[in-house]
């Protein structure tokens, strides 16, 4: 990264919180998840959106008890194609990292995965500003295949459960990753923490039917025997949908979340995931801190069942 573009990011991720109302609080012993659909079109066009998701969930930290952000890939519209773009993508992200925004010395624990738009021109850009070297330093950063982030997972715990969110690129063989070296890495990775609730994100798993894609069925084949994954997200095509897959008599949720087909290039929307362990159940909501409007049809708003009192 040249010094110029690193000084502007340092200045642009500094910058004064947005203006964003104040969320409910969780009860007690309730925590959240944050899923960060596609974000392509606030890289290219509307970057004020994207700052206003990262303000909202930093200035809601508290009272929701965000504990972890999963970005689902498309970070940008045109990966290393258009530099410019990866500058709206750090000025968001970047902010969760910041101590002084977010009042902790690691700041909020994230994850990103390229999708197939970050991969137009390469994914040097990608590297550049979220690989290996820049989340190194974090102590949630678990590790990553090969020499790039383009695979890699993160380790963090709430209410006492502990978790593994692994990350898997898009373009396995388009990016020079095996397969099979992938399949074998990933399935390693999940039984090597087995005693943490595993989650997977990657930028393709579902058709907005719920009927698998090729990349999610071929991720599911490869990791459903892993006893400790319950649950999978993505964004990619346009629209919602889940399905609830049972292997060996436990469950696996997928969720599929794109909204860039809404105005503005999604709006702002994103998930909430709400954990209530005493409850058994994970409510998933739909909010835009852009409308500040929640959606509540079906594909929007429902309950996941999932047992957390006891080890996966």
């Amino acid at each position: 990264m040249n010094k110029p573009l690193f000084a502007l990011l340092a200045i642009l991720s500094s910058a004064p919180l947005l203006s964003t109302p104040a969320q409910a609080a969780l009860p007690d012993g309730d925590f959240t998840i944050v899923g960060l659909p596609d974000t392509q079109f606030y890289a290219r066009t509307f970057p004020d959106i994207f700052q206003a998701q990262t303000d909202w969930i930093i200035a809601n930290r508290t009272n929701l008890n965000i504990v972890y952000v999963a970005q689902f890939g498309d970070l940008t519209d045109d990966g290393d194609k258009q530099p410019q773009q990866w500058r709206a993508v750090t000025n968001a992200l970047y902010r969760l990292e910041d101590s002084a925004l977010t009042g902790r010395p690691d700041g909020l624990p994230y994850g990103v995965v390229p999708g197939n738009h970050d991969h137009r021109g390469g994914t040097k850009l990608y590297n550049t500003y979220f690989g290996p070297d820049h989340f190194a330093p974090h102590a949630y950063y678990g590790g990553h295949l090969g020499a790039d982030n383009q695979n890699h997972f993160d380790l963090f715990s709430a209410a006492g459960l502990d978790f593994i969110a692994l990350y898997l690129d898009f373009n396995g063989p388009d990016a020079g990753v095996n397969y099979s070296a992938l399949d074998q890495w990933s399935y390693g990775v999940l039984q090597t923490n087995a005693h943490r609730r595993a989650i997977v994100v990657t930028h393709d798993l579902l058709a907005v039917t719920g009927d698998w894609d090729v990349h999610g069925r071929a991720i599911y084949n490869n990791l459903r025997s892993c006893p400790n994954l319950f649950l999978m997200l993505s964004g990619h095509n346009h629209g919602e949908a889940r399905r609830t897959d049972t292997f060996a008599g436990h469950p696996i949720q997928t969720c599929l979340s794109d909204f860039q087909s809404y105005t503005n290039g999604g709006n702002g929307f994103l998930r909430l995931y709400q954990f209530s362990p005493a409850h058994n159940v994970i409510r998933v909501k739909t909010y835009s801190p852009w409308t500040h409007e929640y959606q509540t049809n079906a594909a929007s708003q429902f309950e996941i069942p999932y047992p957390m009192t006891a080890q996966p």
